[in-house]
């Protein structure tokens, strides 16, 4: 019994590339089973784009990083798409809003050809400027121009740059992204056991799993200890920040998050606890291990 103990190493180059291959089939199952029940068993939303993301970096691992990058660009065409159905945008405002659509092939390019420096400034310096202009085109009186650019703008932002940041932090390491992905889904489970106890409660408690996990993995994510541990700290932090922006959008778009429907929020509300995690952890984490320089991605 000894013997077989010490043959398990958990760093070993096997598990870490299986791994991915069983959360998988583990979050399958659990999605099938949910369908096959007809409603008896009730599969949040997180857990069913958990799946979908599981999905994308078993295909940027066992298959290419090509195709797993777009279907991270659907995910969040899906994201502004809803959003979009959901604010009040009027007729004139179409041009902006299609050019926020192009934003994304735009942006997942620039993350496919690991053009860092352009993808920096993608969204915040180009789509920014070249927004308000298209907003305006079809716009003769000028009433409401500011607020269609605002919120064009904001979805852009959140639903397409930040989820960009997840996209990157795959293309340098998979693990890392799991890493993010696992994070923030336990944040996610522990926080919906302690609905009833309170949001600060569950925070509490999904701290130390969360800086457990961060430790957990770090044979396969290669972050340095101290790193590891803030990392662990941050991600509940960001994923509290996440949650609580969205549902204050929700409560102003009148959606009823106990009530989620297609196409009422269930999109916006599944991918709230990634908008401020993704973009933090990936330039923290870009900054700890300098990727581009010691760190070789998928594209490479």
């Amino acid at each position: 019994m000894q013997g077989n103990l010490s043959s398990f190493d958990w760093g070993r180059p096997e598990w870490r590339q299986i791994t991915p291959l069983i959360l998988l089939l583990v979050s399958s199952i659990l999605l099938l089973s949910a369908r096959l029940s007809r409603g008896r068993l009730h599969i949040p939303g997180y857990l069913r784009y958990l799946w979908a993301f599981l999905l994308v970096f078993a295909v940027a691992d066992f298959v290419s990083f090509t195709p797993a990058v777009w279907l991270l660009a659907f995910i969040s065409f899906r994201a502004l798409r809803e959003y979009f159905s959901l604010v009040d945008l009027r007729l004139e405002d179409r041009l902006g809003v299609m050019g926020a659509y192009v934003a994304i092939p735009f942006m997942i390019f620039l993350v496919q050809i690991d053009w860092y420096g352009f993808f920096i400034v993608s969204i915040p310096v180009y789509a920014f400027i070249v927004i308000p202009y298209l907003v305006t085109v079809f716009d003769e009186d000028g009433r409401g121009s500011l607020l269609s650019i605002g919120m064009i703008d904001f979805g852009l932002f959140f639903f397409v740059y930040c989820l960009g940041h997840l996209a990157y932090l795959a293309y340098y390491s998979t693990w890392l992204a799991l890493l993010l992905l696992l994070s923030v889904t336990l944040c996610k489970l522990v926080s919906t056991c302690c609905t009833s106890r309170g949001r600060l409660v569950g925070f509490l408690l999904g701290l130390p799993a969360v800086v457990g996990l961060s430790l957990l993995l770090q044979p396969w994510t290669d972050v340095p200890l101290v790193p590891a541990v803030f990392v662990g700290v941050l991600i509940p932090v960001l994923v509290q920040m996440g949650e609580r922006t969205i549902t204050a959008i929700e409560r102003d778009l009148g959606i009823d998050a106990g009530n989620l429907e297609p196409g009422r929020g269930r999109v916006l509300d599944a991918l709230a606890t990634y908008l401020f995690a993704a973009p933090i952890v990936f330039h923290y984490l870009r900054w700890i291990m300098k990727f581009g320089e010691s760190v070789t991605g998928h594209g490479a």
